[in-house]
């Protein structure tokens, strides 16, 4: 039996008398291109700036998990995942040179061409085959420099044939334009780690120390009025979502009444309740069971919509929410217009005078539609607050009141490690990140959060839900974005808090999380700094941090314990960080995760 010493002893020595080998990892990967679970993998090859052209291969990483094969690889510049270059995967899996597509030495039984959105499996005769044969799932859906990629293990792309017929593999990244291959000679060979991981199932139904839950859905082409089991499906999913707030996208030829009489035969108003609606623009509309106090046509001639609406005795403030349902595939002009003019418009929001102002502290949310399969500019631009035609749309202006970002929370399938809100495996476009909620974290704590894929499902999880397996298919193309909300500390008002006071509490890595997450936060200057957990009743469970810290990135970790070192149940639950930097205190909290 080895020691754990040495037994890294012994995989080192393997490593170096098997040269191209790389051990397996078995790694819950979530495709969602933000690469926070890969952390902790040592990349197996770096083939940066050795080459000149469009696209020049970096590092890569391989792991796997018992549905799929993941491969991460970074390139030197930006491309669109799924057009405008011409990247090739050569993949060979079971190891014989002699048969599939001859490249590099290896005969690959898949050769897949990412920017023309098929491949070639040959594992005798040859087929042409599309993302739902393999089961590929690519990360992020805009512009990067760096994607994560997902095969299917148990795909049957062809001909009855398996694409993985061992556990061990090979391949070749090629951009036919710029000539560049990685590795430069031979080959990635990589064996599969035997195991399973467990995905824990989200529950459906509201966090319920929340204030409001918001859900967002394109329901294609006015699909709430199609009836049959379009209909029916549409029912069943609205039940397990039960939204306070819900955007609908795409309603091209009814008006606002007629979508919430529609909202309301699906969801019954209880005594004292009611729904309203409004329609601003040609397509968007939001209906609310809270009163919708304002609303403007944030960018006429296109499909952005503002309303502030009046959350009642749950909170001492309103809500601005902004419906999108921005252009589609290639207009990115059109979907800069969009971002910019979003930003342009909560810029005007808090700032006195202007078409609205709204009093400090008052959330944001914004959702939709986004439609975001081009360059990655738009998302940057909605995020960051970065305009790119200031002469139109004004100065840049970061969107939260603290002079941070828009968060975006990475939600999941209920059942999957997937993100994807729109999937047709019939369309040879990817499966993709178009619909979003964000929010401003300064005012708001984010709780129980999701995307409503049925597909993906447990049948357990469909039966807890009343749903089934080909709801989210039925009802609509897109599937919905549903997340729950707290008003943070609503009877107080938000501290002023000078933008350059510069104390940020980050997204915690990973969540959801078990046994344990990494906190992180940083400081632009020196400060005493304590960071602590609480449940959902405002109790203290853990102190993490109390002291002073100099300038720069920070982290703890959370073993899921509280102070008397016992396990605490599975929940949500909120990171306070408190900062004091000279004459400001700033205090930041997020909703962190912890699953059975």
């Amino acid at each position: 039996m080895f020691s754990p010493s040495s037994r890294v002893i012994a995989v080192a020595l393997f490593c170096l008398l098997v040269p191209g080998i790389v051990l397996a990892d078995l790694v819950p990967i979530q495709i969602n291109g933000y690469f926070e679970d890969w952390a902790g993998l040592t990349h197996v090859l770096d083939d940066s700036n050795d080459d000149a052209g469009p696209v020049d291969f970096g590092r890569v990483w391989v792991a796997n998990d018992q549905d799929y094969l993941f491969i991460r690889f970074e390139i030197e510049g930006e491309v669109q995942p799924d057009e405008q270059q011409n990247m090739r995967l050569y993949l060979d899996t079971d190891m014989n040179a002699g048969t599939g597509t001859a490249f590099g030495g290896i005969g690959a039984e898949l050769m897949w061409e990412f920017g023309q959105r098929d491949g070639i499996f040959k594992p005798g005769s040859s087929y042409t085959v599309e993302h739902a044969d393999v089961g590929l799932l690519i990360g992020p859906t805009v512009s990067n420099n760096e994607f994560e990629v997902a095969f299917r293990r148990d795909a049957i792309p062809a001909g009855g044939q398996a694409l993985f017929t061992g556990d061990d593999i090979r391949f070749i990244l090629r951009d036919v334009d710029s000539g560049d291959v990685a590795p430069n000679s031979g080959s990635i060979a990589y064996t599969f780690t035997a195991g399973t991981i467990t995905t824990p199932s989200l529950g459906l139904v509201r966090d319920d120390s929340a204030h409001i839950r918001i859900a967002t859905w394109n329901v294609q082409s006015d699909g709430l009025f199609d009836g049959g089991s379009a209909e029916q499906a549409q029912n069943r999913m609205l039940d397990a979502m039960d939204p306070d707030v819900l955007v609908i996208n795409e309603v091209w030829n009814h008006n606002a009444a007629q979508v919430r009489d529609k909202i309301e035969q699906h969801l019954p108003s209880g005594a004292g309740e009611d729904w309203y609606a409004v329609m601003r623009d040609a397509g968007n509309v939001i209906v609310s069971r809270f009163p919708i106090l304002q609303s403007w046509e944030v960018n006429p001639g296109y499909r952005v919509t503002a309303a502030l609406l009046d959350l009642g005795e749950a909170s001492a403030k309103d809500l601005l929410l902004i419906a999108n349902h921005w252009r589609c595939c290639t207009a990115d002009q059109d979907r800069q217009n969009e971002a910019d003019s979003v930003i342009g418009f909560l810029r005007d929001a808090k700032t006195a005078g202007g078409v609205v102002t709204v009093p400090e502290g008052t959330p944001f949310v914004l959702c939709g539609d986004l439609n975001l399969v081009g360059w990655r500019q738009q998302l940057d631009t909605v995020i960051t607050g970065d305009i790119q035609d200031e002469g139109t749309y004004g100065a840049d202006g970061a969107p939260d009141w603290d002079g941070n970002d828009f968060t975006y929370p990475l939600s999941r399938h209920p059942d999957a490690r997937a993100s994807y809100t729109w999937r047709k495996d019939y369309s040879t476009y990817y499966p993709g990140v178009l619909d979003y909620i964000m929010y401003t974290d300064s005012v708001l704590d984010i709780h129980n959060h999701y995307v409503l894929e049925t597909r993906t499902m447990t049948p357990a999880n469909l039966a807890a839900h009343g749903l089934q397996t080909y709801d989210t298919t039925d009802a609509s193309d897109h599937a919905p974005r549903v997340a729950d909300f707290t008003v943070f500390n609503p009877l107080s008002p938000v501290p002023q808090v000078p933008a350059t006071s510069g104390a940020r509490l980050l997204p915690n890595i990973p969540n959801p999380f078990n046994p344990s997450t990494e906190i992180r936060f940083d400081l632009d200057r020196p400060g005493a700094v304590e960071l602590s957990v609480y449940d959902a009743r405002g109790h203290l469970v853990r102190e993490l941090v109390s002291g002073q810290y100099r300038a720069g990135p920070f982290s703890t970790r959370w073993d899921g314990t509280d102070r008397a070192g016992r396990q605490v149940a599975s929940g949500v639950y909120q990171v306070r960080m408190v900062a004091r930097m000279g004459a400001a205190t700033v205090v930041r909290t997020r909703s962190i995760t912890l699953v059975e």
